[in-house]
């Protein structure tokens, strides 16, 4: 067992991410539930705190989506959509209980389309199905409806109000907290540069500048600027330690450069600490490490390491002036704010977009609302049919348990089961202490809730144990005796599971649908932003900065949704050729094309700067080295076209990858493309105009498209 849960098997318990410990959010977020529990035991309605509680609830799990402003909305918008769904549901059971078989259908389609417009949306779409089914387990004519409904709605608006006064608590706290943690994260990519492990960076976006894009209301407008300046040196110090760990090789010296960068990184993440104790220590041990940083003088990689400390050194400086904008206790300082300025965090035309395309069953996400649909009514008919007690648990099973991917929809189900088994036989033992005291009784369920928040983030496994003890406690303060409601809970899990597998087993969307799709992408984003790279070496204006950024960024992200469509094939049965090791292998490709572009990335940034300098210089000299340029930039430019055009082919290979002829062969032949090797090898060929790194990098960037082509061709069976 400890195997289990320590690395994961057969059980298919894990991951349990202990990294992800939310305790501040879950403590707020229990306070949110109990207060209103505690009032009602104090005026003697411990059934309207109930009501109040089952609000809170689940606004307190949306509070944890979202960054500010956009968590206070999440909240919200939970309150609302729970409000009407307590109304409908307690209504519905109470005057014609079959009408909840087309309710279930509504409300499935709707959860199902959610899962397509992010986790906060999935979040407060199964919110709104727990509020609904929950409600219906005590059926109340209109007016009782209404009341509980707006408990329910001053539960979720209490939650709004505790993230809210959050933000007057240690402003910029959370922005420097997550600054912090990019260049820890920096710290440890360096480090594992200089053990030789090397490879691009992580897909995902800083958590500096993830923070950022919604910043706190009340944080002041310097501090603000002086954090927007460190989440974009951040991303600079990322490139640039890339382009290190791939120009350097293994060399000592080059080892000891990115160890002496990881200690200065890490004196930079001490000092953007939200507690200001030792701040200017760290900050004053930082510059001392700058200054006895290892010189790359007469080495291929100088240019690199020049950079590389210019940036350190600019990270320190702005962490300084970050640390000054802050008042000093007993001071008010500027107490301007963002608030002005800031947009609209939400981006509804792209949210509308997106679910526009959801609609169409053909839609990875409209196959699943239909799919949730259609379960979900099941689930609710087989519960009108037989009088299953405590039924709506199966129907709630339904849509926790039921996912649009093959490996989420398995392991939840027995996640769910086991949590439930656990979480029944606490919630009867905590149901126990009310023959102590009340007090007794609501530390119980503070601890079950706090833990159920804490661990959220955590494990499935461990969230659904907590939360189950806290329901059977609030159930029981309703009415309905908690043994017999576990029984039924249990029971409920099961059918509830049984039908969510057949659903997808009936109608699966494997993930080899849209992995051609997805692996195309990472090649061809990969592809503009090395071309782009490429094509700007010795054209100071072209391409843009903006405009190469928002190439990064989109191959980025590519990264991202092709990992996880290689681990979801991994876990999937394969169904050749697109099978779990291709994946792999695709995705091991795209990987050294992003540090290949990363590097040429590092080294356009390095030209440009220079450019500044020698654009004032004269002579032959510089005459010699224009013309240099000029002869090696076409070489870079015919490589361009040529990578462009290899892309493109291998993009088109993968998106016709899951067809098959009616013979068994797959159809796609293949076309013949550019002899990238050939174009690279006239770069190589120019020893005094193209740098060495230059030279390993496009040989990478080549070698990366040439690994692919050969394994899909391996895979079709073209060897």
């Amino acid at each position: 067992m400890v195997s289990e849960l320590s690395h994961g098997g057969w059980l298919r318990l894990g991951p349990f991410r202990w990294h992800d410990l939310e305790i501040g959010k879950a403590v707020r977020a229990t306070v949110g539930v109990i207060t209103p529990l505690a009032i009602g035991f104090a005026l003697g309605r411990p059934d309207y705190g109930s009501y109040a509680a089952l609000g809170a609830l689940p606004a307190g799990f949306v509070s944890f989506r979202g960054i500010t402003r956009t968590r206070v909305l999440a909240v919200l918008l939970a309150a609302v959509v729970m409000t009407a769904s307590t109304f409908v549901g307690a209504t519905a059971a109470e005057g014609a209980p079959w009408v909840l078989v087309a309710v279930m259908l509504i409300w499935g389609y709707g959860v199902g389309l959610t899962a397509g417009l992010g986790p906060a949306a999935m979040t407060i779409g199964l919110q709104c199905a727990m509020a609904l089914l929950i409600a219906s387990a005590i059926p109340l004519d209109p007016r009782q409806a209404a009341v509980r409904a707006c408990l329910v709605l001053a539960g979720g608006l209490w939650q709004g109000l505790l993230v809210v006064s959050s933000w007057a608590v240690g402003r910029g706290g959370s922005e420097r907290t997550a600054m912090a943690q990019s260049f820890g994260g920096l710290a440890a990519y360096a480090a594992r540069l200089a053990a030789g492990q090397p490879g691009p960076p992580p897909a995902t976006a800083m958590p500096g500048t993830h923070a950022l894009r919604d910043p706190n209301p009340l944080l002041r407008n310097d501090a603000r600027e002086h954090l927007l300046d460190l989440a974009a040196e951040a991303e600079r110090i990322r490139t640039t330690l890339t382009a290190l760990g791939s120009a350097a090789g293994t060399g000592q010296r080059a080892g000891q450069m990115l160890l002496a960068s990881e200690a200065i990184l890490t004196e930079i993440q001490a000092a953007l600490s939200p507690w200001p104790v030792g701040r200017q220590q760290h900050l004053e041990q930082a510059a001392q490490l700058l200054r006895e940083l290892p010189q790359a003088a007469g080495l291929s990689w100088q240019w690199v390491a020049k950079a590389l400390a210019g940036q350190l050194r600019a990270a320190v400086r702005i962490t300084g002036r970050l640390n000054e904008a802050e008042p000093q206790p007993g001071q008010r300082g500027d107490r301007s704010t963002v608030a002005a300025q800031a947009g609209p965090p939400a981006r509804l035309a792209d949210l509308l977009l997106t679910l526009r395309a959801s609609l169409s069953p053909d839609s990875e996400n409209g196959r699943h609302a239909v799919r949730l649909a259609a379960a979900a009514g099941v689930a609710e008919l087989l519960v009108r049919a037989t009088g299953l007690a405590h039924g709506y648990w199966a129907v709630l099973t339904v849509f926790f348990v039921l996912r649009p991917d093959y490996s989420a929809t398995l392991t939840r189900g027995l996640q769910r089961a086991a949590g439930t088994l656990v979480g029944g036989g606490l919630g009867v033992c905590t149901v126990l202490l009310d023959h102590v005291g009340k007090v007794a009784l609501l530390g119980g369920v503070a601890l079950a809730l706090l833990a159920a928040y804490a661990v959220y983030t955590v494990s499935y496994l461990l969230m659904a144990v907590f939360l189950t003890d806290f329901v059977v406690v609030q159930l029981a303060l309703l009415g309905l005796p908690p043994l017999p409601t576990a029984l039924a809970r249990l029971t409920g899990i099961c059918v509830g599971t049984t039908i969510a597998l057949l659903a997808y087993l009936l109608w699966p969307t494997w993930a080899v649908r849209t992995a051609g799709e997805k692996f195309a992408t990472l090649f061809e984003t990969q592809g503009r932003y090395a071309t782009a790279v490429l094509r700007g070496y010795s054209r100071p204006a072209d391409p843009p900065a903006d405009r190469l950024h928002a190439l990064q960024v989109a191959a980025r992200r590519a990264r991202l949704d092709a990992q996880a469509s290689a681990d979801r094939l991994t876990d999937e049965p394969d169904r050749p050729p697109m099978t779990g090791e291709l994946g792999r292998e695709l995705v091991s490709a795209g990987h050294r094309m992003a540090l290949s572009g990363l590097t040429l990335a590092a080294m356009l940034q390095v030209r440009r700067r220079a450019g500044t300098a020698t654009a004032s210089g004269s002579g032959n000299g510089q005459a010699g080295a224009g013309l240099a340029d000029v002869q090696l930039q076409r070489e870079l430019d015919d490589l361009a076209g040529g990578l462009t055009v290899a892309t493109g082919q291998l993009a088109a290979t993968l998106r016709a990858l899951p067809a098959e002829r009616e013979d068994g062969q797959h159809g796609f032949a293949g076309t013949a493309g550019p002899d990238l090797r050939e174009l690279q090898a006239a770069i190589a060929a120019r020893p005094g105009d193209a740098p060495e790194a230059l030279v390993t990098a496009t040989d990478g960037l080549v070698d990366a498209v040439d690994t692919a082509t050969d394994m899909i061709a391996f895979h079709l069976g073209g060897r």
